[in-house]
């Protein structure tokens, strides 16, 4: 058969298959309305999950700064065991000889967290602050910009004074129409004088992270101190120095520190922005996959409809498949249209999904401010799976209709 005659017959099978779609609207509609729920379902949560992902991996990516923190162990990785925990903390010493003996980097500094505190001036209450305890050095690892006020002094750091800079959250909360410079607010039993405020930061990821407030680090350490507290050392890689230099200068001089023996394993952890990429990738990839399981339970109920509503066709359409067969239509004639029926039944119902679950997508990403993606290899993908389901589950009717006896099927209606 040459290529114009097929051609001529899938577009004429495509013209009945409309047709008797098209005089079932009530039944061809639900089965599109099951396709396309779970479709855009997964469509949906997959355009913002990935575009959260992109957008993310996109500003740690672009940012020309190149930041690598020491920990006790990577909380990026898990698999956290007891021999773990038991290693030795950061200390202000490790960060002490990385800074005299790491030439590579050109800013260290110690930091020092626990848990989340509210800030209180007067009768006002902040939400929950992340309070850090750090040097001066990390306002220009962080790159973190004054809005009013100033940093707090090297002097300050070394007689631990009770001065805070805050995030633009907590000034927020707190001072509303009032200059917060100079004001009181008080952080667990302790009051600390408001030195400055930090201006708000525009990134997906500095918006994620707009509750905190910086102290010195010794006056965590005399104030709000608990043995649980996380410990670690932030340090900015020099420009035109690689990562990979850097990271190795860094564990030589922890090694020497920690007194570690060739043989002997690092107890501490040397991360970088990669590390979060790769957590990023870690957690966002099996959400997708389970969504995509989740879409794949809600096509197969879908794909069941439409065996069902296919045998019923075949019934139902018995005669005129006789006919069809008794002026000389072959047995893949019959095969074709029924299988092009079911597939372009579950192929509008997925392509239908598609565009419901970008457009709802869209709509959450401009109430929320969350970025969402295109994602053409998963568009592409449930417009697939959704006619694959179609044609699975409509082959063994279309079966059926290909092997109806003309002479029996024509005989049916009487």
């Amino acid at each position: 058969m040459n290529k114009g005659k097929r051609g001529g017959l899938i577009r004429e099978n495509l013209e009945i298959a409309i047709d008797a779609l098209w005089a079932h609207k009530l039944r061809s509609c639900l089965v599109i309305l099951g396709v396309s729920i779970g479709v855009a379902s997964f469509m949906g949560i997959a355009s913002i999950l990935i575009g959260l992902r992109n957008s993310i991996i996109n500003e740690i990516s672009s940012s020309e700064k190149t930041v690598i923190n020491v920990q006790k162990y990577d909380l990026m990785v898990g698999g956290i065991n007891q021999a773990m925990l038991r290693r030795k903390s950061i200390t202000v010493e490790d960060a002490q000889a990385i800074d005299r003996n790491c030439p590579s980097l050109s800013h260290v500094a110690f930091v020092v967290q626990g848990q989340s505190q509210t800030l209180q001036y007067k009768n006002e209450k902040s939400r929950s602050v992340q309070i850090v305890g750090t040097q001066l050095s990390d306002f220009y690892i962080q790159a973190l910009d004054l809005e009013d006020g100033r940093m707090f002094t090297d002097a300050e750091l070394a007689r631990a004074a009770k001065v805070v800079v805050i995030s633009h959250s907590p000034r927020r909360d707190l001072f509303q129409n009032i200059d917060p410079i100079g004001k009181k607010v008080r952080i667990g039993n302790n009051d600390f004088a408001v030195i400055g405020t930090f201006a708000q930061r525009k990134s997906l990821i500095s918006g994620m992270d707009e509750n905190f407030a910086v102290i010195p680090y010794t006056t965590y350490k005399t104030t709000l101190w608990k043995e649980w507290d996380s410990q670690n050392i932030a340090a900015l890689v020099r420009s035109g120095v690689s990562l990979e230099t850097a990271q190795e200068e860094v564990i030589q001089v922890m090694r020497r520190q920690r007194k570690l023996k060739a043989s002997q394993d690092n107890d501490f952890a040397v991360t970088s922005a990669d590390a979060a990429i790769e957590l990023i990738t870690k957690i966002t990839r099996p959400i997708t996959l389970i969504l995509g399981a989740i879409c794949s339970i809600a096509l197969l109920v879908a794909g069941i409809g439409v065996m069902n509503i296919m045998l019923v066709s075949v019934s139902e359409r018995t005669t005129e498949i006789g006919i069809r067969k008794a002026i000389g239509a072959e047995r893949q004639d019959i095969l074709y249209q029924f299988l092009i029926e079911a597939g372009f039944l579950t192929g509008f119902g997925g392509a239908t999904g598609v565009a419901l679950g970008l457009i709802a997508a869209l709509c959450i990403s401009l109430a929320t401010g969350l970025p969402f993606s295109l994602a053409p290899l998963y568009i592409l993908l449930s417009v697939s799976f959704s006619i694959a389901i179609g044609i699975f589950f409509g082959l063994y009717p279309a079966l059926r209709a290909s092997k109806l006896n003309p002479i029996k099927a024509i005989g049916y209606a009487k």
